[in-house]
């Protein structure tokens, strides 16, 4: 079995933050250490950029795969 990888979306996928929202796309991702709630090891998750014009990034569970319009 291939382990899965770590990010989930490539530079360039279209993502939305909600259902209905509008879709934006990947332009740059990485890695956030986080502290774990239970006192372990803090981890990596990955985290995303978007072309949204705010400087944000957004965790990889807060996104969610959106369709590319026509002609793109």
């Amino acid at each position: 079995m291939r382990p899965r990888p770590f990010f989930q979306y490539v530079i360039g996928s279209f993502v939305q933050l909600a259902p209905g929202s509008p879709m934006q796309r990947v332009v740059w991702r990485g890695r956030q250490l986080v502290p774990s709630v239970t006192g372990r090891q803090p981890y990596e998750v990955p985290v995303y950029h978007l072309d949204n014009g705010h400087w944000d990034c957004y965790y990889e569970h807060e996104l969610q795969p959106a369709l590319r319009p026509k002609g793109e």
